[in-house]
């Protein structure tokens, strides 16, 4: 099924979940057997059109491995491996008897091997088939987070041949499944699943269901994330408005390539241009890269101190900085990042502040780190 989510995609063994047998106290030691056995061949045909049918035999890698062995044989030693198979009975027989009524499967002749019928073939596993299935799924919540899958087996039956219930789930905070409380039922008539949607009322032990269409809870989904992003994409545009609102001089960049990064440090960089009298704003390399960027303060700032260096060039524990004045659209596209991001800073630092405001009596506190006044407070102490 398409839209099933990945938690909720398993494996024949993953999601089938083990069927308690009831028997009713009152029936003799023959009736009792007689029962056993009866629950056993229901069971053991449940089963085995789970595993060959249509939807599982699509995906289980295991028996899509086993089938290319041996013309599509199946060994009954390897079904009985099947945990959830053996489970519900371990009695060759029992599941044989069960394969023998069903026109899907067939069994050798040495009563060893079962298979799939050979002239009913999987449907071809294209697009148009996905289509399909999705076209037959139906969408519903609401139900008890203990609910089990052979009840709501019990419970849809009677609406129709239904050829796969997927329970939807999520990890909790110790990384167990948990059943969302949601499904997808994959029916094998349309107008099966149609009439189900169509519904007045479906309640599950005296709970309204949702229901809808898997196609319609898709569509639904997507519009939902679509608007998130446009909401998303709204804000960063504000943001962006908001940004450039920050005033930042031009002809105040410079950007430098390291000849020799190791040993390199932004600090080192700094101090070489306070000798040379320059006002720094901001200082943009990461110890050990190779290219990095100076912001100064005041417009045309940086050409002077370029022409105060030989060859644009300073030197730091034997390794050569090159500099070149950032100009045009490589300028425009820095100082628009750089906006941004002191915009972004700036955010939680006025927050912060705006509610000390509001609070009588609040104690002035020390300016944060990388907010923007930063530039200000560095240009008064290079100023003396």
């Amino acid at each position: 099924m398409e839209v099933v989510e990945k938690n909720s995609e398993k494996t024949a063994e993953e999601t089938k979940m083990p069927v308690e047998e009831h028997v009713d106290g009152n029936n003799t030691s023959d009736d009792k057997n007689a029962t056993d056995n009866k629950g056993e061949e229901k069971k053991a045909e449940e089963i085995k059109s789970f595993y060959f049918g249509d939807v599982n035999l699509q995906r289980d890698k295991f028996l899509i491995e086993q089938i290319k062995l041996d013309e599509g044989w199946i060994p009954m030693t390897i079904m009985l491996q099947f945990k959830l198979l053996a489970a519900m009975s371990n009695d060759v027989e029992t599941i044989l008897k069960a394969v023998e009524q069903s026109d899907l499967m067939e069994i050798s002749d040495n009563r060893k091997k079962i298979r799939r019928r050979v002239d009913k073939p999987l449907p071809l596993y294209n697009e148009e088939y996905r289509r399909s299935q999705t076209a037959r799924s139906v969408y519903l919540k609401s139900f008890p987070q203990e609910t089990k899958l052979e009840e709501l087996k019990e419970f849809f039956k009677d609406f129709g041949v239904v050829e796969n219930i997927v329970l939807r789930k999520y990890k909790d905070e110790n990384q167990k499944l948990q059943f969302k409380g949601s499904i997808f039922v994959l029916f094998k008539n349309l107008d099966d699943a149609k009439a189900l949607v169509a519904k007045e009322s479906l309640k599950y032990k005296d709970t309204e269901l949702i229901k809808m269409m898997s196609e319609d809870y898709s569509a639904m989904k997507t519009k939902e994330r679509q608007e998130r992003k446009g909401k998303k994409n709204e804000a960063e545009e504000d943001e962006d408005d908001e940004s450039e609102k920050t005033d930042l001089p031009k002809g105040a960049v410079l950007h430098f390539t390291v000849e020799k990064p190791e040993g390199v440090v932004w600090e080192a960089i700094k101090q070489s241009f306070l000798e040379l009298e320059a006002k720094i704003s901001f200082v943009d390399y990461k110890n050990g890269q190779k290219t990095g960027w100076i912001r100064f303060q005041g417009a045309n700032s940086a050409t002077p101190l370029l022409e105060k260096m030989t060859d644009k060039k300073i030197k730091i524990n034997d390794s050569e900085i090159t500099f070149q004045l950032l100009e045009g659209e490589e300028e425009d596209e820095y100082l628009k990042k750089v906006r941004k991001e002191l915009f972004i800073k700036a955010k939680p630092f006025n927050k912060s502040k705006k509610n000390r405001n509001n609070k009588k009596g609040f104690r002035k506190s020390k300016k944060r780190g990388g907010s923007p006044v930063q530039d200000e407070v560095a240009s008064k102490k290079h100023a003396k």
